[in-house]
């Protein structure tokens, strides 16, 4: 039977991919990848985790770091609402009170890169989630081969 789309058909994801955006790894939940989305979602919120706890809040900031931000963004919501706390809490603060809550010298560049690296990790997943099949988890496959081992297919 032929497929319903010519091989070079570009059938991308495009509302999981904005869903992975918005909450890493929900973008392969809603393909059906479970195990997959809940790595991707432990990883990436770890990664903005640590980033936090050990560059401080200030870790991104848009306006001083923005390079870097281009490369956090791809973590979505998550770290536009911890720039805007930055904003809102430490550039606005008068300088007696900002000296005490800046990450200082290199802890908030290790803390700005945990950022950032989970931003692109984000992005590569995204990327595979728009061009990712539904259905096609390893786990689900596997629970279909021993069903049909079951019924005297063997393979």
């Amino acid at each position: 039977m032929p497929s319903p789309h010519p091989p070079n058909s570009t059938n991308l994801n495009l509302t999981s991919a904005l869903l992975g955006w918005i909450l890493p790894g929900l973008a392969h939940r809603t393909l059906g990848h479970r195990r997959r989305g809940q790595y991707i979602l432990f990883g990436v919120i770890f990664m903005i985790a640590t980033g936090v706890l050990v560059g401080g809040i200030d870790a991104v900031d848009h306006k001083n770091d923005g390079l870097w931000f281009i490369a956090q963004v791809c973590c979505g919501p998550i770290v536009i609402a911890i720039d805007t706390a930055t904003q809102f809490l430490i550039v606005d603060a008068p300088i007696e009170k900002r000296v005490t809550l800046v990450g200082l010298s290199h802890v908030n560049e290790i803390g700005t890169l945990f950022i950032a690296m989970a931003g692109l990790m984000n992005f590569v997943v995204i990327l595979d989630a728009l061009q990712a099949k539904p259905n096609t988890d390893f786990e689900r496959r596997g629970k279909e081969l021993e069903e049909l081992c079951w019924l005297g297919f063997h393979f």
